[in-house]
């Protein structure tokens, strides 16, 4: 085995004066530590780790690093499928071996042993020993050229590897490689030669982006060093962020363009410094996205090799905690501000070969209208923040910690006895060998699950569930939102969210640090956390939310009468679907049949076969598919538009939303069947999530362009799927309230209208009243 080889190389190099680190996460390899060799135990994956020595080894498991094949041998090796001796866990493990030094002197005082421990040994003693002649390390294989010496890395061409590697779409491989560095044979492809000259003298700065310019921002960590100006003679001037003042003519005048790489970061941290970029006319990060939004946004350092064939540094991994994608670490000793440069110079070669790529996929005006705007709204948006409420969110923690203890209780007192509530292994003796209850489902490994959609299941099985699940919401609200938030307050009392532009490839956003977009919304716990959100004093909420804009737009796409119809009359479009359905009178309707009508509705958004609208109702597999056949037999154009859609998009390899959003599916023409399954149900979102996305983005631009304009104070401050909520002043709300509900319900022209339902409140939570 692979772990014989690296035991045959490590002694080998040992015996020839080496020191080794042997880096794994096999515990079996810390048989080979001795005085010069060591092992780097991954624990939890590379961000756990630990030097293991002799000393280690005694510590933790009491034996010397040579008796470790004892020690696992008696304990066993679930990883390698070893069967330990029966009530031998590690502390008697090492009591053993302690007492008597080795399996044989173990297996020579049976007799000193108690009778049920002697029993179970004696029972085991041929597996034991089978255990720990699997567990040994051989150290004698025969591997041609192991001697340290030959086992440098050779040289290898990069330009060649990256052709192989981008061939096969071997993008965080690339990554890896890069940072491992060895290619010898040259950089993969043209270095740029750059002039690099610091400007820190207020009229030369001054002078500098008389028509366009490309901007680098330079960081140290999180804090903004300066920025790298790029122009067109060719030469990068680095201004430091205490002169950036000295540019704010050109920073701030929209008739210059300027070019970035993933701007949003840069345009934020001015912001902080007071500055306003306007007049981004590209950006590099964003246009791959829209050349391909499946593709996770790639550094500039990708574009350029892969485009261009020009070797660029790519930023340091740590660099921008922030969140940045373009950062580099500032060196005053001048190689990063060359770097810095050399990313300047290649966005500016950049921007014609993907505006050409954009505008071949039909995503000109997309870009153009939508996307690009929208990075200077977004970059406003994490600068205002959200007002949230301290003392309240300090309060409901304490009242959710005094809860939580006080449901402990209550569990043990269900259960029949303490045990730890957070521990899978623990809470399935309990659920399933204690108080027997039904095996619903098992893991991957085999084990009965108790993930919430079975305890949802078991509920009325035992009283214990109910409080379980109760428990489980309180902890998350305490663990995710209370704790989570606290520490991202601002020294402003608001907490800044990031929001991601290119992290979905149906387009939507997506926002982190934290994540505003997971808040529960229906249950009362999860409204107890948007209570802390609170506008400005003498300010109020405003939260205008999309009504049912997906089923719209399937409306508008699919131009079934049904449909057209129902949103055309502004009816309920689940009663109306449920009256069709079930072959029955709006008033006769049901709240059960509407709510199966529901579920259809957005079900079939989302691809959903018989199997899962069974599951979602709790009805049979039969049952459900009688539901889909008169639901189509009802709708008929939707089922023509499905087919259409995903027929459309095996032919070209791609969906496009009404704003021409293209997204690629190459998993419809892979051989495996669960990933044409996939692409599938892709094929069938795409085009109606990514129009909703579509729609509210560019509400968005038009909504911040009008503010601007007008002067108008009331600021967005977040988007949540199909909800943007603002702060605005008191007396400013019943006009601001007008403005927005115009302003997102004319943003496109529809088959049917769309309609957005507006409220306002003192807090959050108040305007889902």
């Amino acid at each position: 085995e692979a772990d014989d080889v690296i035991a045959t190389i490590a002694e080998q190099a040992a015996d020839d004066g080496w020191e080794v680190l042997v880096v794994t996460g096999d515990r079996d390899a810390f048989q080979l530590i001795d005085g010069d060799v060591k092992v780097l135990y991954t624990r939890r994956g590379i961000s756990d780790t630990i030097v293991a020595d002799a000393s280690y080894v005694e510590q933790r498991y009491g034996v010397r690093p040579a008796r470790y094949p004892d020690y696992a041998a008696l304990r066993g090796d679930t990883s390698d499928n070893l069967p330990g001796v029966p009530g031998v866990g590690e502390k008697t493990a090492t009591k053993l071996l302690q007492a008597h030094g080795s399996l044989e002197g173990i297996y020579e005082a049976l007799d000193d042993q108690t009778s049920k421990l002697r029993e179970n040994l004696a029972t085991a003693r041929d597996q034991v020993f089978l255990n720990r002649e699997l567990t040994v390390l051989r150290r004698d294989v025969e591997v041609d050229g192991a001697e340290p010496e030959s086992l440098r890395p050779e040289p290898w061409d990069p330009a060649e590897v990256r052709k192989l590697f981008d061939a096969l779409a071997f993008r965080t491989l690339w990554d890896r490689l890069s940072e491992v560095g060895g290619g010898a044979a040259g950089p993969a492809g043209e270095v740029v030669e750059v002039e690099v000259a610091t400007e820190t003298g207020a009229d030369a700065i001054a002078e500098l982006g008389t028509s366009s310019m490309g901007l680098e921002a330079v960081w140290a960590g999180s804090d903004l060093e300066g920025v790298m100006v790029g122009e067109s003679d060719g030469v990068a001037r680095f201004v430091p962020a205490e002169s950036l003042d000295h540019l704010a003519g050109p920073l701030t005048d929209p008739q210059v363009g300027k070019v970035l790489h993933d701007a949003k970061p840069l345009i934020r941290a001015l912001l902080d410094l007071d500055l306003d970029l306007r007049g981004l006319t590209f950006d590099t990060a964003l246009a791959a996205y829209v050349i391909n939004p499946a593709e996770r946004a790639p550094d500039l350092s990708v574009l350029a090799a892969r485009i261009l064939g020009l070797e660029v540094e790519p930023p340091p991994a740590d660099a921008g905690d922030d969140g940045a994608q373009a950062t580099l670490d500032f060196d005053a000793s001048g190689p990063d501000l060359e770097a810095a440069g050399r990313r300047v110079i290649a966005m500016a070669r950049l921007e014609e070969p993907l505006r050409e790529q954009i505008a071949a996929r039909g995503g000109a005006e997309l870009y153009r209208d939508i996307e690009l705007p929208l990075v200077r709204v977004l970059a406003k948006m994490e600068h205002a923040g959200m007002g949230i409420d301290e003392a309240y969110l300090r309060g409901l923690g304490n009242d959710l910690r005094a809860r939580l203890e006080r449901c402990e209780q209550d569990i043990y007192e269900a259960a029949g006895g303490a045990f730890n509530v957070n521990s899978t292994l623990q809470l399935r003796e309990v659920l399933y060998e204690r108080l027997e209850l039904p095996v619903l489902k098992k893991t991957p490994k085999g084990a009965p699950s108790t993930d919430a959609t079975v305890l949802a299941k078991l509920v009325d099985a035992h009283p214990v569930v109910q409080l379980l699940l109760d428990y489980r919401e309180m902890e998350k609200l305490r663990s995710t939102y209370v704790d989570g938030f606290l520490p991202l307050i601002g020294p402003d009392g608001r907490l800044h969210a990031r929001f991601n532009q290119t992290a979905a490839a149906t387009g939507r956003l997506s926002s982190e640090a934290p994540n505003l977009q997971n808040i529960p919304v229906r249950s009362e716990e999860g409204r107890t956390i948007r209570r802390a959100f609170v506008p400005r004093p003498g300010w109020r909420f405003i939260a205008a939310d999309y009504s049912q804009i997906e089923l719209r737009i399937l409306a508008h796409m699919s131009g079934d009468a049904g449909l057209l119809e129902a949103f055309a009359g502004d009816a309920d479009v689940h009663r109306a679907t449920a009256a069709r359905v079930f072959a029955t009178p709006p008033e006769d309707v049901t709240s059960e049949m509407r709510r199966r009508a529901k579920v259809i509705n957005f079900g079939l958004l989302y691809g959903m076969e018989a199997y899962g609208l069974a599951q979602r109702l709790e009805i049979s597999r039969e049952e459900a598919r009688e539901h889909m056949d008169a639901y189509f037999a009802r709708f008929p154009s939707v089922r023509e538009f499905m087919n259409g859609i995903v027929a459309e998009a095996r032919s070209t390899g791609y969906t496009t939303t009404l704003l021409g959003r293209r997204r690629y599916l190459p998993e419809l023409m892979s051989t495996n069947f669960r990933d044409r399954q996939m692409g599938e149900r892709m094929a069938l979102n795409a085009p109606i999530q990514g129009s909703a996305a579509d729609i509210i983005k560019k509400a968005m631009v038009e909504l911040d362009a009008r503010f601007e304009t007008e002067g108008d104070p009331t600021t967005m401050l977040v988007q949540v799927h199909d909800e943007l909520v603002f702060e605005s002043p008191e007396e400013r709300v019943p006009e601001a309230v007008e403005v927005i509900r115009a302003a997102m319900e004319s943003v496109v022209d529809l088959a049917v209208p769309l309609r957005v339902d507006v409220a306002t409140g003192a807090n959050w939570a108040d305007c889902k009243a």
